[in-house]
């Protein structure tokens, strides 16, 4: 029973990690199609502006990804060492 409900558990939390990094891929793929249109267009982008807010933080899932990359390395330094 409790086996059963720990992979449950497991189940979802991949779907979840799976569906955000669908989302994060979706949304990146987007921001390029706009900026290769923009280029098509011979649009400049947008500068940022003295006073403009800045662009928010990266996801909790680039940051997550982020964060286990730098544990690798991290850990590959201990072990080459």
């Amino acid at each position: 029973m409790i086996r059963d409900a720990f992979r449950a558990a497991l189940a979802v939390a991949v779907l979840a990690a799976a569906a955000g990094l669908a989302v994060e891929t979706r949304h990146q793929l987007n921001v390029a199609d706009l900026a290769y249109r923009a280029a098509i267009a011979g649009q400049p982008m947008s500068q940022p502006i003295a006073g403009q807010p800045m662009p928010p933080e990266p996801g909790p899932l680039r940051r997550l990804g982020r964060a286990t990359l730098d544990l690798a390395d991290a850990a590959i330094g201990i072990v080459r060492r």
